[in-house]
């Protein structure tokens, strides 16, 4: 037992400050508080449910006696038309004149008598006749082959003059209603046609109208007479329900994960195998809620004990914890890495010495962080120099004015020599040549790079003839922005050399320039042997290490290139599939970072030695100096 209380002890010791006095709190103060409340107010629960379950039940046979009333003036209606002479010739006479009919429906009144005469409880009635000479109205409908199709029609039929009670659409209006049918038949036993005697609707809803919760008004179970209430759907109840001779039924259920006292009354119909269920349902929330009127002087007692007990732990612990609290959210912002702290709150207590040693490891962190990000900057430049020397001394080999010379002589030659074809491709391997001699020292515009490539896609046409074509669309606007040099040249001769060279048959090459959702996305691809899924994985791997050793400007080295150019979010994206294709993205940064070239390799070096020196003058380093080197 010692050992239990010791382990208790310590795991109250291990809280934090905030959860430990509330701890003590619920253990010394709420909890005997609570008990004593629910006993008192347990009691007192018991007797409130048991009064509202025996009003649930007066209520509902008040309501059964007002039900079975209406249903029996209804039923008496109905007696009134058996035998009337007047509706046996309007029903068996053969009709050849409108006026005729016209005068037979005005001269029978008894519709309108008996309307008024019940107005408060009857909605409609009106006879259903199964004679093709009549005009119906609302009041005499003819009888028609989807009407006989209907099920009340038939069920009617079938009755044989019993009661049959349906919830149907009063015609010419646009509600229903809670209908008693009734074959009429002459003495001889002849068909007259079905009286339909209508009950207003806002009958039903006057008896449910003051009652708390839900409640409904259900014929034969199923249909839905009237109902109040939103929080049940009367279709729950399906499974629930007593059978139509229970009576009175009362029990508790659970809905919708809650309590509910149903109190069902269950009203056979005269004349009729049909019965009403007047369904209503209180929760048990609702029925407890007035526990409070009576229970308010107990509960206040408690509310009183419960908030003195919370004022003296607040007054207690308050200048403690809020100052733990400031000084944990200092360490949350010194972690997310904002290192400007507020000022410390008065006191001097442990809590400002361990202020005092945050603030010292917060100015080491920013000299740390400062020497770490000027080595950065510093292996960037020696990184962009190194690829930018690489490139120009590949850009090199060839003696410029030697080369553009000898083509000159080569394409005056051809022209002499009216051998178009071929001044027509010396041209533009000139033009190619320049082109490639001359990158690595300004960026150009996407139409000049777009340019460059068209040159070496009509040489390539040249020389492969059909096999290869090809299509280049950039999107308006976009032809003006300026991107590294020879970043798509390399791109479209891997989709020659590797793509469409080997492949049986004509092959093409499509180029797409467009804006992207953050960025310029140059898209090239081909529809030519493309590469299996090992090989892409492993050109995928290949493009963050940089060790192309060849005469030509590979993937890596485009992506490499424009990753340094433009930050980590652009490079190169692959993807492929053997025998069917090789696409290839080019992302660049949006086309508003691309509308002015950016400086030569010796200018971005000395932006970054600024930009270093921006940063640690913000740590408080002012001792850092950019390396032109």
């Amino acid at each position: 037992m010692a050992q239990k209380l010791k382990a208790l002890i310590n795991r109250i010791s291990g809280m934090k400050l905030r959860y430990r006095l509330l701890f003590i709190y619920i253990i010394g103060g709420a909890v005997p508080i609570i008990f004593i409340g629910l006993y008192l107010v347990h009691g007192m629960s018991n007797i409130l449910i048991d009064q509202a379950k025996d009003a649930e039940i007066v209520e509902l046979e008040m309501a059964r006696r007002q039900v079975e009333e209406m249903t029996g003036t209804v039923s008496t209606v109905t007696k009134y038309f058996y035998f009337n002479p007047q509706l046996e010739e309007i029903a068996a006479k053969k009709y050849g004149d409108y006026q005729e009919v016209v005068q037979d429906y005005k001269e029978f009144t008894s519709f309108l008598d008996y309307g008024r005469y019940y107005n408060s409880t009857l909605a409609w009635i009106n006879i259903y006749i199964k004679n093709d000479s009549i005009v119906g109205n609302s009041r005499f409908v003819k009888v028609t082959d989807k009407i006989e199709e209907e099920e009340w029609y038939q069920s009617a039929n079938r009755k044989k003059g019993a009661g049959l009670w349906r919830f149907h659409q009063i015609p010419s209006a646009d509600y229903k209603a809670l209908t008693l049918f009734r074959m009429l038949k002459t003495q001889k036993g002849e068909d007259v046609g079905v009286l339909a005697v209508s009950i207003r609707p806002q009958r039903f809803t006057t008896l449910l109208q003051n009652k708390n919760g839900n409640a409904f008004i259900l014929l034969n179970g199923e249909t839905i007479v009237t109902d109040l209430g939103s929080e049940i759907e009367a279709g729950q109840l399906k499974d629930i329900l007593p059978s139509g001779d229970s009576g009175q039924f009362q029990k508790n259920i659970i809905l919708n994960r809650q309590e509910y006292v149903m109190t069902c009354e269950t009203i056979p119909l005269i004349e009729s195998q049909d019965y009403l269920q007047i369904v209503s349902l209180r929760a048990y929330r609702e029925i407890l809620r007035d526990v409070n009127s009576q229970t308010t002087k107990s509960m206040l007692f408690f509310v009183l004990s419960a908030i003195m007990s919370i004022i003296i732990i607040l007054l207690f612990s308050h200048s403690f914890s809020r100052r733990v609290e400031w000084f944990l959210n200092q360490m949350q912002k010194a972690a997310g890495g904002s290192f400007e702290l507020e000022e410390m709150p008065e006191g001097s207590d442990e809590i400002s010495e361990l202020y005092d040693y945050l603030g010292t490891m917060i100015y080491q962190i920013q000299r740390l962080l400062a020497e770490v990000y000027r080595e950065k900057l510093h292996s960037e430049r020696l990184t962009i120099q190194q690829k930018d020397a690489e490139f120009k001394m590949l850009a090199s080999q060839i003696n410029p004015h030697f080369l553009y010379n000898t083509l000159e002589t080569i394409r005056m030659r051809a022209r002499r020599s009216k051998q178009y074809d071929i001044e027509e491709i010396v041209k533009m391997l000139a033009k190619i040549m320049r082109s490639t001699l001359q990158a690595g020292a300004n960026d150009v515009t996407i139409a000049q790079e777009a340019e460059l490539v068209e040159h070496y896609l009509k040489i390539q046409q040249y020389r492969f003839g059909e096999r290869i074509k090809y299509h280049i669309w950039i999107e308006e606007g976009l032809k003006e922005c300026y991107i590294l040099p020879l970043i798509m040249q390399p791109i479209v001769e891997n989709s020659i050399i590797h793509g469409l060279e080997s492949k049986e048959g004509a092959g093409c090459i499509d180029i797409n320039i467009h804006s992207g959702e953050e960025n310029v996305v140059i898209v090239i691809e081909d529809d030519g042997l493309g590469m299996s899924e090992e090989k892409l994985v492993g050109l995928q791997k290949k493009l963050n290490c940089y060790n192309e050793k060849g005469k030509h400007i590979g993937v890596s080295n485009v992506h490499q290139r424009v990753r340094l150019r433009y930050g980590d979010t652009c490079g190169v994206r692959i993807d492929s599939r053997e025998g069917s294709f090789t696409r290839v993205e080019i992302r660049l940064p949006d086309a508003e970072r691309l509308t002015h070239p950016v400086p030569g390799i010796d200018s971005l070096a000395d932006k970054a030695g600024i930009w270093a020196a921006d940063v640690n003058k913000l740590k408080g380093d002012t001792d850092v100096q950019g390396d032109d080197n």
